[in-house]
């Protein structure tokens, strides 16, 4: 009985151990999406978590057919606008008019229709500062699709930066086409209520 009963105990001193070690000392910068507030994000579960550590955070979500995919990395302060023009700048650089690799007698210049050009928006209020793009992503799940034939997804990427935290973010809420465009400001709005956390 005694044997047992200090088995028992140093199993469940080793079990939390190793909950203390994950919560306090290898926190996660976000684990199910808790680095900020947004509405719905309740429904999502986690389809695929492609890095969680102390330097950045990056998964994918998914709640039915929509999608969150999410970047937060720590920065310095001072870094912020940096990496916020960073970000724009790649964004746009995917859909500038660039030289054909083969030019001929069809076309000297790769273009995209500018109808499949991102729309850049901002939101600016005590609570947030927001920039974010609406566009359409491909069958690998990234924006640069430049015809209706690529466009599989069409959604939203958002850059933001939380002072309290000093947590970068990047974050893409995303669905199939046809889902979009039906409920496309609901989805807008939903990322208009992206909030850091204090």
């Amino acid at each position: 009985m005694t044997r047992r009963f200090i088995l028992i105990f140093f199993l469940v001193f080793i079990l939390a151990g190793m909950v203390i070690w994950q919560k306090f000392l290898n926190a996660s910068l976000c684990s199910n999406l808790s680095c900020f507030l947004m509405t719905n994000t309740n429904d999502y579960a986690i389809e695929e978590r492609y890095s969680d550590t102390k330097e950045v955070y990056r998964a994918l979500y998914k709640h039915n057919n929509r999608y969150i995919r999410i970047e937060a990395r720590p920065i310095d302060p001072a870094q912020k606008d940096a990496e916020l023009h960073a970000a724009i700048n790649r964004m746009r650089a995917l859909f500038e008019k660039a030289p054909a690799p083969y030019p001929g007698e069809i076309s000297d210049a790769i273009v995209c229709d500018p109808a499949f050009i991102p729309i850049m928006k901002e939101l600016k209020n005590a609570d947030t500062q927001l920039t974010y793009f609406i566009g359409y992503l491909n069958n690998r799940m990234t924006f640069g699709s430049c015809s209706l034939d690529q466009a599989v997804y069409k959604g939203i990427v958002a850059y933001t930066y939380c002072p309290a935290k000093k947590l970068y973010l990047s974050l893409e809420l995303f669905a199939p086409t046809k889902d979009f465009e039906t409920n496309s400001a609901e989805l807008e709005n939903q990322i208009r209520s992206l909030r850091c956390i204090q």
